[in-house]
């Protein structure tokens, strides 16, 4: 691995599919409103979870493959972190129990954008933030709606540089949720 490939992994990577920027935002706003963290669709580097769940009282990895988590759960050298096999249209957690949800790169695989997010606001405290972040290539505008629609309002935004990018552009934008009070 080159040093600009390199710097790219341990920075604006080093939580996962996030863009230029992006996981300096979301690192922010976790040091500043720390709690408990459900990462949904969590993906198989344990190394990229356990930076993010630095940031948090306690990190909750789910993805739906068995084979994805016990990829992480080998690779993950955090304490606070705990492994679920769940999806994410059905959470097996009870409401508004996890201060923030956080799924990178998600959305490419959901075809029910509204009921994911009306999910993700369930299981969410109030005043919690729900942060998803996706290709441009995916229309954000879909997204920003199905927020809305599932009782959400953006509070913050960004789009950065990707090169692991679906697309042609190779760009990924971020939406911060937080619940319509």
């Amino acid at each position: 691995m080159d040093y600009k490939q390199l710097l790219w992994e341990s920075h604006h990577y080093r939580f996962g599919l996030a863009g230029e920027g992006q996981a300096d935002a979301i690192e922010q706003l976790l040091r500043t409103h720390r709690g408990r963290v459900l990462n949904v669709g969590c993906g198989l580097d344990g190394r990229k979870i356990a930076r993010l769940a630095s940031h948090c009282q306690s990190h909750v990895a789910l993805d739906h493959g068995l084979g994805m988590l016990t990829a992480a759960r080998s690779t993950c050298n955090a304490d606070n972190v705990s492994f679920i096999a769940a999806d994410a249209h059905s959470l097996p957690f009870p409401s508004d129990s996890v201060d923030h949800v956080i799924a990178l790169g998600l959305f490419a695989y959901i075809n029910d954008p509204v009921h994911v997010l009306r999910e993700f606001r369930r299981v969410c405290r109030p005043h919690g933030y729900v942060m998803i972040t996706n290709s441009v290539s995916r229309p954000e505008g879909e997204h920003r709606a199905a927020g809305v629609e599932a009782g959400l309002t953006v509070v913050d935004e960004a789009e950065g540089y990707c090169p692991a990018a679906s697309g042609d552009i190779k760009r990924r934008y971020l939406l911060v949720f937080c619940e319509i009070l």
